[in-house]
């Protein structure tokens, strides 16, 4: 399932989200009152994201959340 899809299916309420690299290894954990919408934000191509950010979206392979 690619990165848009697994978005499309994170609920709407609050939890924590782990962002995954290829091996499996966590890159970033972070938590939200509305779990799609923080998520989504990382992927919005009209948003500028600091350097930082932009080479974390790079690396992930796969999202999962609490």
């Amino acid at each position: 399932m690619d990165l848009k899809e697994t978005v499309k299916l994170l609920p709407q309420t609050p939890g924590v989200y782990m962002m995954k690299d290829v091996s499996g290894s966590v890159l970033y954990v972070g938590k939200a009152d509305n779990l799609r919408k923080r998520v989504s934000s990382y992927f919005q191509p009209s948003r500028r994201h600091p350097d930082r950010i932009e080479s974390l979206v790079s690396q992930i392979a796969d999202i999962s959340y609490l």
